[in-house]
């Protein structure tokens, strides 16, 4: 018998996506200085995809003043990484 429960964010977004994010390009970053985390810094940020954009719980690995180069693991197990617009990345906890 199947469950009645809808399936969890992770597993939508796992299902609508392809393996690849859309990451800015490095016309888009403008040779901007990129700031490398000491630490990685957990956030939720908005990724591309071909098909959708997807909200993404990860880590802000590296930066400049208007991108953000997000890291994160899909509900699969895949790792990511992504260039994204900073107004796109929120700070967690």
């Amino acid at each position: 018998m199947g469950s009645n429960r809808p399936p969890s964010e992770d597993a939508v977004n796992e299902a609508v996506t392809r393996p690849r994010p859309i990451s800015l390009t490095k016309a888009e970053l403008e040779n901007h200085d990129v700031v490398e985390a000491k630490e990685p810094i957990e956030v939720t940020a908005w990724v591309r995809f071909p098909e959708t954009p997807i909200r993404v719980r990860g880590t802000a690995v590296a930066w400049t003043d208007s991108a953000v180069q997000v890291e994160w693991v899909s509900f699969s197990g895949a790792k990511h990484t992504a260039w994204v617009w900073a107004s796109a990345v929120k700070r967690r906890g």
